[in-house]
């Protein structure tokens, strides 16, 4: 039997990968946010800073265009930047109508919900000024967005039952209880917010946070929290992006739960300042994250091949992984 695919081998490629600056590639990313009803002024002030913070790091970070970055929150007269208006059921559904019928195939929408939830099932509901929106309501919305990478991260109390019903294909759900009886005040709200913000939470050094890392720390934060003051834990956040209709609370991102999120960027289609006008990088780019995807898959396929087969399969495409990085690394390091 021909030996395993060496240690050194899988640690030259993911060295280095981590050493490639961020992506250049063509799909755009959408960013809504929803900030609901806060009930009382402490947290109706934090979901305004929460959302202000999102939506200003996503436009100056992740190079998100100001036109696809939409906020709707509880205050109508609210001037900040990005704000579009309430968050109505009308204006939410009015919104999320409408980019549907302009985002391109392959594009990236992120919703991200913060507030205060209640209800069961595909009743569960986020609570917004007016009527609120259930499960069933975004099952629906999210319906529209056929051809594209959807990420739906509620951060709401309660959110825990909405995970099952929103649950497809092509889809990173991300909630914040594991239950609509986890109705208490959520903190994994702004442990992910400050994993998007902050240099906190690029666990791979690559330069980028994945939603995926976002949600390990914000749920290992979440965690401290409880530890540090001797209280029972009360919130269990939980993500699917397999389609499963069930979360998982440790995703591994390698060969289930977390694949998607650990590719799902918000910067998505923000291109650097040395690949933006050049072709041959594009390329490379191209080629690079075609054989993630490969690799990925092959995971997932690990347990039905002979050791053999699945490691001659992994070497070839670490390899050529390698190869493209270190094109990559040469082309930019001389543009540097």
């Amino acid at each position: 039997m021909r030996p395993r695919v060496s240690a050194i081998l899988r640690m030259t490629a993911l060295s280095l990968l981590a050493a490639c600056v961020p992506a250049v590639v063509s799909a755009q990313t959408h960013l809504v946010i929803i900030s609901g009803l806060g009930g009382e002024k402490k947290y109706s002030e934090s979901f305004n800073q929460l959302s202000s913070s999102l939506a200003d790091v996503a436009a100056k970070r992740f190079g998100i265009p100001d036109g696809e970055i939409i906020w709707l929150g509880e205050d109508s007269a609210s001037a900040r930047p990005h704000y579009r208006g309430q968050s109505t059921k009308v204006n939410i559904e009015r919104a999320l109508s409408q980019l549907a019928s302009r985002v391109g195939p392959g594009d990236q929408v992120a919703i991200v919900i913060l507030g205060h939830g209640s209800g069961e099932g595909p009743d569960t509901k986020i609570s917004i000024p007016g009527p609120d929106l259930s499960a069933r309501d975004f099952a629906q919305l999210l319906g529209h967005f056929t051809t594209q990478k959807v990420a739906f991260i509620n951060m709401t109390s309660a959110s825990g039952d909405m995970l099952p019903v929103l649950s497809a294909p092509n889809r990173v759900i991300v909630t914040a209880t594991k239950s609509s009886f986890e109705r208490n005040e959520s903190h994994f709200a702004q442990f992910f917010v400050d994993a998007l913000t902050k240099d906190v939470a690029d666990t791979d050094k690559d330069g980028r946070v994945s939603l995926l890392e976002a949600f390990r720390y914000a749920t290992a934060e979440t965690k401290r929290i409880y530890e540090t003051d001797t209280r029972l834990q009360t919130e269990h956040a939980q993500l699917d992006d397999m389609g499963a209709k069930s979360g998982v609370p440790d995703p591994d991102g390698r060969t289930g739960e977390g694949v998607l999120a650990r590719r799902f960027f918000l910067d998505g289609a923000f291109a650097t300042r040395a690949g933006a006008n050049d072709p041959q990088l594009s390329a490379l780019y191209k080629d690079k994250f075609a054989l993630e995807d490969q690799i990925d898959s092959l995971r997932t396929k690990k347990t039905a091949m002979t050791a053999d087969a699945y490691d001659d399969a992994l070497e070839n495409l670490l390899v050529q992984l390698a190869r493209k990085a270190k094109s990559i690394r040469e082309i930019e390091g001389r543009k540097s």
